[in-house]
């Protein structure tokens, strides 16, 4: 009995899901943000004061998110907010929802980037999608840090 016991959990830990199946490729910066020096050891986040966002603000954050998504035109996007920091740097925290491989839908994950550009033309620089438990921590609390609350 105790060694059908043993079985049972290695088959519930082997199909426990330990690998998602995320609605997203792997975020990695594209030039020229990735030739941007990393930030120092032990620097902090400047929190940044709630800013509207403008309709091409918009436009550049879905389109930016999207490129990253398996299926994006299945993306639906739920509420998206800014802050500006004392650098004039615009961090922006959203939730999105995206097809995985099989084509089911996730549920809506936060999402961290930036704004990038200029204002005629602004481009959203995409940070992390937090797709799994561990993921949505740290864009939860980068969101946090940047002065930005509620969302995901």
């Amino acid at each position: 009995m105790q060694a059908l016991r043993h079985l049972v959990l290695i088959a519930a830990l082997l199909a426990c899901g330990c690998k998602f199946d995320v609605s997203h490729y792997p975020i990695t910066l594209q030039p020229p943000y990735s030739d941007l020096p990393p930030a120092p050891p032990g620097a902090s986040i400047d929190a940044g004061k709630p800013v509207p966002l403008t309709p091409l603000q918009q436009e550049a954050i879905v389109a930016g998110v999207m490129v990253w998504l398996k299926d994006g035109s299945s993306a639906r996007f739920g509420e998206m907010r800014a802050a500006r920091n004392s650098h004039g740097k615009v961090t922006v925290c959203g939730l999105v929802d995206g097809r995985n491989s099989e084509g089911r839908l996730l549920g809506l994950a936060p999402f961290i980037g930036v704004i990038a550009g200029t204002p005629e033309k602004p481009d959203f620089v995409l940070v992390e999608i937090g797709s799994t438990p561990r993921q949505r921590a740290v864009v939860t609390g980068l969101c946090e840090e940047s002065g930005i609350r509620g969302s995901g």
